[in-house]
């Protein structure tokens, strides 16, 4: 009988494969960072390779500080739109000093770079997104806005079903962030709605979690 080849399939090995072709970005990032020109994008891709380690557990997870996971989110899509020529958003932030969120760090980071990378991909011109936090009858809401052109009305309904896209031109997209966004905010007992802005252009995404 073969052996299993399951063993060689684990989180452990997978995180051992992926930290080598981090370590080969990371390389490639130095010797980017030699030249004045490539230094910002050597920087990017550091960057970029932290943060996957962080979604991969290869760094140990941090205290969800509200405030520092949204700054995390933010780094990871201010990257993007440089490295994909996206237009640049601005971001505002309403948050209560020492906002804790329940669980896990790097969950949350995820659930707020798939809510600002969906907007930061549909804009064609610079925009800018609101974030407020706020808490309520042992809640923390929080409130994702943006100044986009808003979900059309017949998606509302299934915004958060895997392989749903919010894009008109969605090649090569899974459809899976919102999906993600969704599992993860239920994963800690919370709910997440969409709606879009009632006296401007622009779509919400409000979620509620059992206050820390």
């Amino acid at each position: 009988m073969e052996e299993s080849l399951d063993t060689d399939l684990t989180h452990e090995s997978l995180i051992h494969d992926l930290n080598n072709v981090f370590e080969t970005i990371t390389e490639a990032a130095e010797l980017l960072s030699g030249d004045r020109r490539w230094k910002p994008l050597a920087a990017t891709l550091c960057r970029s390779v932290n943060r996957g380690k962080r979604l991969l557990g290869a760094i140990p997870d941090s205290t969800p500080i509200l405030a520092s996971v949204i700054d995390d989110a933010i780094q990871s899509v201010m990257d993007y739109c440089i490295a994909a020529r996206k237009p640049r958003m601005r971001f505002v932030r309403q948050i209560p000093t020492g906002t804790r969120l329940p669980g896990s760090a790097k969950d949350w980071e995820r659930v707020f770079a798939n809510l600002f990378l969906n907007a930061a991909q549909i804009m064609q011109k610079p925009g800018r997104i609101d974030i407020m936090a706020q808490h309520m009858n042992g809640s923390l809401t929080i409130s994702i806005s943006d100044n986009g052109p808003g979900i059309p009305p017949d998606l509302l309904a299934r915004v958060f079903r895997p392989n749903v896209s919010t894009k008109t031109n969605n090649s090569g997209r899974s459809g899976l962030g919102l999906h993600i966004v969704s599992s993860i905010v239920k994963k800690y007992s919370g709910r997440v709605s969409a709606a879009n802005r009632e006296r401007a252009n622009g779509a919400v995404f409000t979620i509620s979690v059992p206050a820390n």
